[in-house]
C-alpha cells in the first residue's frame, strides 16, 4: 500500500483503493472480468472482430461505471488489453 498520496495521480489512488476493497484495480483485471463475462454470456463471441470487441468492451465498462463498480477515472483511462490464451 502507498505510504502517502503526495505524488500519486488520481488513477493510482483509485487503483489503490480498489485493491484495498477487493474490486477491479487494473486494466488487466477489467479486461479479464470482461473476458469472463463474455465466456459466460456470449460463448460464441468472435474475439477476432476488433471493432465489435472494442464496442462491447466500451459499452460494458460504461455500465460498470454508471453502476459504481469502477471509477470514472478507470473508465476514461482503461482499454481492453486482450484475451489471455
Amino acid at each position: 500500500m502507498m505510504n502517502n498520496f503526495k505524488n500519486a495521480d488520481l488513477l493510482e489512488i483509485v487503483e489503490e483503493l480498489a485493491s484495498y476493497m477487493g474490486t477491479i484495480d487494473s486494466e488487466e483485471a477489467l479486461s479479464e472480468a470482461f473476458d469472463n463475462m463474455l465466456e459466460e454470456c456470449a460463448p460464441t463471441f468472435d474475439f477476432d472482430d476488433s471493432v465489435m470487441l472494442s464496442e462491447a468492451f466500451n459499452d460494458w465498462a460504461d455500465g460498470l461505471c454508471r453502476d459504481g463498480h469502477i471509477h470514472a477515472e478507470q473508465y476514461n483511462k482503461y482499454c481492453y488489453v486482450g484475451k489471455d490464451s
